[in-house]
C-alpha cells in the first residue's frame, strides 16, 4: 500500500483552475502587482500582492456545475453570505475531487478532510471587533460559530460529503505541508481510505499585516522600485508579498498506480524555539530526515521546490541548507514559485505541491521570477521554463515557531 495524489485544484493569481495555473507557470507569468487604492483594504500600508481573480456567488456556483454537478446545490446553500476565502476553497476542493473521479454525490464515511492554517478568519474577526466599537451593535447573528477554524471543516465536509476524520492543522507559512503530512498518518493508521486536503486564501485583518510589517516580513514599498517586488533568493529582497491563491489534493492509500504522484515521505519537525528566525540546522535536519524516509539520496532528486519567501534572512538560510544537503547532486534544479504568486501563507505549501505536480506530469521546470542577484550559488531554474523531465521532487516549506516540513514526490 502506498500514498498518492489523485486529484489537485488550485485558485491563484494566475487563474481559476488547474489549466490556468500550469499555462502560467510555463510562460512565467507573473501574479505580483501593485495593488490599487482600497483594492485590499486590510493591508497596513499602500502594498503589493498577488490577488486572485474576482468572485461572486454566480461565479461560484456556475463553476461549481462545471466540475461536480450534484454537489453545486447543495454549495450554494451553505455558502450563501459565506466569505470569499470559502468560496475558493471550495472551488479547489471541487476540482480535486472531479479529477479524482468522485462525483460527490454521496455521503463517504472513508473520505476524511484536513484544512491547513489556523487564525483562518482573523479578517472577519477584525470587522466584527471594529462594528462592536458602537456599545449598541451585535456581531453577526452566526459570528458565534463561524469565527471558528472548525467552521472551514464544517463548510467542506457539508457540501462534499466528508465522513471520516477531520481537522485543521496549523502551523504558521508551513501549514500547507503540516496538513498533509497529517493527511498521510490519517491513511497509513486506516482512519480513512482517502483523504481532501484543503488550503484557503489567507483572510488577515489589519492588525495581522501590520504586525507582520512590523517585523519586517512585508516586502518595504520603498526598496522595490521599478523591479520585481517579489524577489525569492535575491539579493535584494525586502520581505514577502502577500499572495492569494487556495489550493486542495485528494490523496489515497491504495495499492493502485498513482494517477499524479506517489508520495515517497512526508516530515514535520520543530526547532523548539518560538520565534520567527530561521534554523539552519532545522531545515537541514528535516531534508535528511525525509530523503532517508524515502530511502533516496540527494541525487535521486531532480527538482527543489523551495519555500523561499523573498524576506533576507529567511531566504539565507534556506539556500545555505540546500547547499549542505545536496552539495553531491549536480543534476538537481531549485526554483521557488513565490516569486510568481506571492506567499499564501497557510495555503503556500499546497499551491505550490500542485506547481511540483503539474511540472513532473507536463515535463518543465518553471522559472524563478525576480532573481537577478543570488543570496549564494546554487543550480536555480532560469528566467524562462525549461523542458525537462522531473521524476522525484521535494517540497520543502518553513513556519514562525520552528516549523520545518518536507515532502518527496514521486512521478506517477
Amino acid at each position: 500500500m502506498t500514498t498518492t495524489i489523485t486529484g489537485m485544484g488550485a485558485v491563484s493569481s494566475l487563474g481559476f483552475g488547474v489549466a490556468a495555473f500550469a499555462e502560467g507557470l510555463a510562460q512565467g507569468r507573473v501574479g505580483v502587482r501593485r495593488l490599487q487604492p482600497g483594492e485590499w483594504p486590510d493591508l497596513a500600508a499602500p502594498r503589493w500582492a498577488a490577488p486572485a481573480p474576482e468572485l461572486n456567488g454566480g461565479d461560484v456556483n456556475s463553476r461549481l456545475t462545471a466540475l461536480l454537478p450534484l454537489v453545486a446545490d447543495r454549495a450554494r446553500k451553505v455558502l450563501r453570505g459565506g466569505r470569499r476565502s470559502l468560496g475558493l476553497g471550495v472551488l479547489a476542493a471541487a476540482e480535486a475531487l472531479a479529477m479524482s473521479g468522485r462525483t460527490g454525490a454521496a455521503d463517504d464515511e472513508q473520505l476524511g478532510l484536513v484544512v491547513a492554517g489556523s487564525n483562518l478568519f482573523a479578517g472577519y474577526a477584525a470587522t466584527m471587533a471594529v462594528r462592536l466599537s458602537d456599545t449598541t451593535a451585535r456581531p453577526d447573528a452566526r459570528y458565534g460559530f463561524e469565527m471558528l477554524d472548525s467552521y472551514a471543516v464544517g463548510v467542506l465536509s457539508a457540501v462534499f460529503g466528508c465522513r471520516g476524520p477531520g481537522m485543521t492543522v496549523g502551523a504558521a507559512s508551513a501549514s500547507g505541508l503540516a496538513a498533509v503530512v497529517a493527511a498521510v498518518d490519517m491513511l497509513a493508521a486506516g482512519r480513512a481510505t482517502s483523504c481532501l486536503v484543503v488550503g484557503l486564501p489567507v483572510d488577515f485583518g489589519r492588525a495581522e499585516w501590520a504586525g507582520l510589517d512590523l517585523i519586517g516580513g512585508l516586502a518595504d514599498d520603498r526598496r522595490i522600485g521599478d523591479g520585481p517586488a517579489s524577489r525569492p533568493f535575491d539579493a535584494t529582497a525586502s520581505g514577502f508579498v502577500p499572495g492569494e491563491a487556495a489550493a486542495a489534493l485528494l490523496l489515497e492509500r491504495t495499492s493502485r498506480a498513482a494517477r499524479l504522484a506517489r508520495i515517497a515521505a512526508a516530515e514535520l519537525l520543530l526547532d523548539g524555539t518560538h520565534l520567527p528566525s530561521p534554523c539552519l540546522d532545522g531545515e537541514i535536519r528535516v531534508m535528511r530526515r525525509v530523503l532517508a524516509a524515502a530511502g533516496m539520496a540527494p541525487a535521486d532528486v531532480d527538482l527543489i521546490s523551495a519555500h523561499a519567501t523573498s524576506t533576507p534572512l529567511g531566504d539565507k538560510v534556506e539556500a545555505d541548507a540546500i547547499a549542505a544537503v545536496f552539495s553531491d547532486a549536480p543534476g538537481i534544479v531549485v526554483n521557488a514559485a513565490k516569486g510568481l504568486l506571492g506567499h499564501a501563507v497557510n495555503a503556500a505549501g499546497l499551491i505550490e505541491t500542485v506547481a511540483v505536480l503539474i511540472q513532473m506530469r507536463d515535463g518543465f521546470v518553471h522559472p524563478n521570477a525576480g532573481l537577478s542577484d543570488p543570496v549564494r550559488p546554487l543550480p536555480y531554474a532560469g528566467p524562462k521554463a525549461i523542458r525537462r523531465p522531473v521524476r522525484r521532487a521535494m517540497k520543502t516549506a518553513f513556519g514562525f515557531g520552528g516549523f520545518n516540513a518536507a515532502l518527496i514526490l514521486e512521478a506517477a
